[in-house]
């Protein structure tokens, strides 16, 4: 079997061994490996850079350069090396819902739906702190448990199904996705629309996330955030030392000091300011 560098590149950085037959072992061992290892963020939307959805392009910014990406980028790198390996995926694209079930979303989330000797599964490497860390069967209305989170899928009709997350208690519906058949052209609507348009939740805020097998860590703005079985802790941010200390120790992204600075001044600062008008009124 012959597979591109930038493939090869992503299997040897995650210490992965190719088996003889597809199996749903080496699909759960790659999930979980890339939400540990590469981070969901929006660093490059903020920065105004531009974002290739060239699998070299996407390779070289993740893998190489350990920059992380969102989910056009991830879920494309792992669906291509899936492909290759001969597995079964087809490309899907979802509306995000976050729980706003009335939402006139549009398809801005891309996933990966596989099927192995006759089960179909979903797969996602880039939905950041709520993603599954495991791929999760389309069983519907079935509790299925992945690291910290249970997910259960519904069937909406259509076509259509909903990913949801357990939620203080209760079913918080992430997505809806469809059967309709998508190809990268479709992606490049939504990474379009995702990268550009000044109402996309990326281009307002900050987000960087790693999800482990027990913990998750999350950077919103001006707080970091981390979950594991004992709960969940939060820590403000107050400074650009202490935003570019968190970025290289918790997830390995070293940016030069005026970056962070421009970070700072633009998505910390302002929450900061408001803050500290409200304790004193």
């Amino acid at each position: 079997m012959s597979l591109s560098s930038s493939l090869q590149n992503y299997l040897s950085d995650l210490d992965l061994t190719v088996p003889e037959q597809p199996n749903m072992e080496f699909v759960k061992a790659l999930q979980s490996a890339h939400v540990a290892r590469y981070s969901f963020n929006s660093l490059a939307v903020v920065l105004g850079e531009e974002i290739s959805l060239g699998l070299d392009a996407i390779s070289q910014k993740i893998v190489t350069r350990g920059l992380g990406g969102y989910c056009f980028e991830h879920n494309k790198l792992t669906f291509e090396l899936l492909k290759a390996l001969g597995y079964d995926v087809q490309l899907k694209l979802a509306r995000v819902l976050n729980n706003n079930l009335e939402r006139e979303a549009g398809r801005t989330h891309r996933v990966t739906l596989l099927t192995l000797e006759g089960v179909s599964y979903l797969v996602d490497t880039g939905f950041g702190g709520n993603g599954p860390i495991a791929p999760l069967r389309l069983d519907i209305n079935t509790d299925q448990t992945a690291g910290l989170d249970r997910y259960r899928l519904l069937a909406k009709g259509k076509g259509e199904y909903d990913l949801q997350v357990i939620k203080d208690n209760d079913y918080f519906t992430l997505y809806r996705f469809d059967n309709a058949a998508y190809s990268d052209a479709d992606c490049e609507l939504g990474h379009f629309y995702s990268h550009k348009n000044p109402q996309a939740v990326f281009l307002k805020n900050l987000m960087v996330t790693l999800k482990k097998q027990d913990q998750t860590l999350a950077l919103v703005n001006n707080e970091f955030i981390t979950r594991d079985y004992q709960g969940e802790q939060k820590r403000l941010i107050e400074s650009s030392e202490s935003l570019g200390n968190i970025l290289a120790s918790e997830f390995d992204i070293a940016l030069e000091p005026a970056v962070v600075e421009h970070l700072f001044i633009r998505f910390l600062e302002p929450i900061l300011s408001v803050n500290k008008v409200g304790a004193k009124s």
